[in-house]
């Protein structure tokens, strides 16, 4: 009879451990209005006393709305003492959202302490642990904190695809204004690598939703759209942006570091300097690499050289320590690292259900694998001599079409009677051996073209040649001309191509003798030299009757 006594007592205690206190439905309800009250939420969570909770289940549940609470209240926590109870018990109890909700927020501690590294680890593994999960505002969060880490090591790659994900959820959510964030921020990503075209789809639709946009949103907006303008945007575009930016925003909101580089953009450098001193009321110095980078370029552009120096060993100084903070970041493969002892445990499981069935196979497919290793190894080689041969081919046919071209342009040249008959002896030493190699390669057996093709390589080639033939040429017979050219300050460069074009060669034959970058820059140099304005005669006509004078 006593031992039933005792089995009785033991399992009233099992069954009493079971049951939940009068907190458990209190719990039920804060978890239902946590997103929109979060404030009321942190007072009634931290009116309950965590000895009255029954069981581990409820210390679980309290802590995970707790720390939820907590960040929702901008109450950033740095240490694990209130969420480690859900950390304990939801690594192997729980359902997909809650497993999802711990990790998020173990995350988001870790980021606040500073510790990117193992942040990411988390968030990655809430993704993993919570993918069943329908909650998708957490989800949307957790991939707009995994911008951030990325941001902070310039993966813009990364960066933009986790914000457009983040985007996708936050819309299904219905948070605009979080929405709207992550549209701003993919601009700043495709803006940083240099894509505008990428970005515009996404500033369309800003501009569509900006009335429903905080105001603090409508901030970030102007300066990236100003941003993205300043890199294909005109003048008048960005003038009239700044003037709407001005005019919608106080100046205690004003972005003055990107409005500066876009007056630096515009060339009004006075107006910059103005912009800039108007950031010091304002500083934040998050930005202060930027600042003292933009400092430097304005007072090198206004000619103050030695306060441009010391601005730039300012800036010298920042960006190193910022350079070195960077790169104690761990968080660069901490996916992929992820991923990869998943797929390990994955292949471990998979080799556990392996059959004799499957080892008896082996030595059948041994055989099978090399067969077909030898067959593709041999594809392979004959698919690249293959592409050998069509990448020869394709270069001695550009290499043809190019003599061709060149030879035609240098025989309207020997036609046109303007063109003095010692210009004209240097333009057909070049054309007899152009018309010789192009005649020898329609003619020749395969070894002649071969060789015809190497001598071809080799005049294209060799420009500068014909350059310095056709300058001693005019300079012996025209010497005032090339005097003239010096004394108006231009380069020898510039005499070269000055040359060329006095003995009738066009702006885009040039181009084949000449960078096309360089030829644009030196164009516009020799115009500004020899006082043309854009609307004056074409500078070709204006040397052919210089040199005729």
């Amino acid at each position: 009879m006593k031992r039933y006594i005792i089995i009785l007592i033991v399992l009233l205690s099992l069954a009493s451990c079971t049951e939940y206190s009068e907190h458990w439905n209190t719990l039920a309800q804060v978890e239902s209005y946590i997103e929109e009250r979060p404030d009321s939420a942190l007072v009634v969570l931290q009116g309950i006393d965590n000895e009255e909770l029954a069981n581990d289940e409820e210390r679980a549940k309290h802590a995970l709305l707790l720390s939820m609470a907590l960040d929702k209240n901008y109450i950033d926590k740095t240490d694990f003492e209130v969420l480690q109870p859900a950390i304990d018990y939801y690594e192997d109890n729980g359902s997909a959202t809650d497993k999802l909700r711990t990790y998020f927020y173990q995350g988001r501690i870790y980021q606040n302490a500073g510790n990117d590294a193992a942040a990411m680890e988390s968030f990655v593994k809430a993704i993993s642990e919570g993918e069943e999960s329908d909650d998708i505002l957490t989800k949307a969060r957790i991939y707009f904190n995994r911008g951030s880490i990325y941001y902070s090591l310039y993966e813009w790659d990364s960066f933009i695809e986790t914000n457009k994900t983040a985007a996708s959820y936050f819309k299904q959510a219905e948070r605009h204004h979080s929405y709207v964030h992550c549209l701003i921020l993919i601009v700043n990503g495709y803006t940083l690598k240099n894509e505008p075209e990428n970005a515009l789809p996404y500033i369309d639709e800003c501009k569509q939703l900006r009335e429903i946009m905080s105001f603090p949103l409508l901030c970030g907006f102007y300066s990236s759209y100003i941003t993205y303008l300043e890199d294909c945007g005109t003048d008048a575009e960005i003038k009239d942006v700044i003037k709407e930016y001005l005019n919608t925003i106080p100046a205690e909101s004003v972005d003055w570091l990107t409005l500066t580089n876009a007056y630096i953009r515009l060339g009004q450098y006075e107006d910059a300097l103005q912009a800039i001193e108007q950031y010091k009321n304002y500083k934040n110095s998050s930005e202060e690499i930027k600042y003292k980078a933009l400092k430097s370029e304005i007072y090198e552009r206004l000619g103050r050289y030695e306060e441009s120096l010391r601005a730039w060993k300012e800036y010298m100084v920042v960006s190193d320590s910022t350079t070195w903070a960077i790169m104690q970041q761990d968080t660069k493969f901490v996916e992929e690292r992820h991923n990869l002892e998943m797929a390990k445990a994955k292949e471990t499981e998979a080799k556990n259900r392996r059959t004799i069935i499957i080892l008896a196979c082996v030595v059948a497919l041994i055989s099978s694998i090399l067969v077909i290793l030898i067959i593709r190894r041999r594809l392979q080689i004959t698919r690249a001599k293959n592409r050998e041969l069509e990448v020869e081919k394709q270069r001695y046919e550009q290499l043809y079409a190019d003599a061709v071209a060149e030879r035609d342009a240098l025989t309207k040249m020997v036609e046109d009677s303007s063109i003095k008959e010692e210009a004209k002896s240097v333009i057909k030493a070049r054309l007899d051996v152009l018309n010789k190699v192009i005649i020898s390669q329609i003619t020749g057996t395969t070894s002649a073209n071969k060789k015809a093709y190497e001598e071809l390589e080799s005049l294209l080639a060799d420009k500068e040649s014909f350059i310095e033939s056709t300058r001693l040429t005019i300079e012996g017979n025209n010497p005032e001309f090339i005097t003239t050219l010096k004394e108006r300050g231009l380069t020898d460069e510039e005499i070269d191509i000055c040359c060329l074009y006095a003995i009738g060669l066009k702006g885009k034959d040039i181009k084949a003798y000449t960078s096309q970058p360089r030829h644009y820059h030196h164009s516009a140099d020799i115009r500004h030299k020899l006082g043309l304005t854009e609307s004056d005669t074409n500078l070709s006509i204006f040397l052919r009757d210089m040199l005729e004078k």
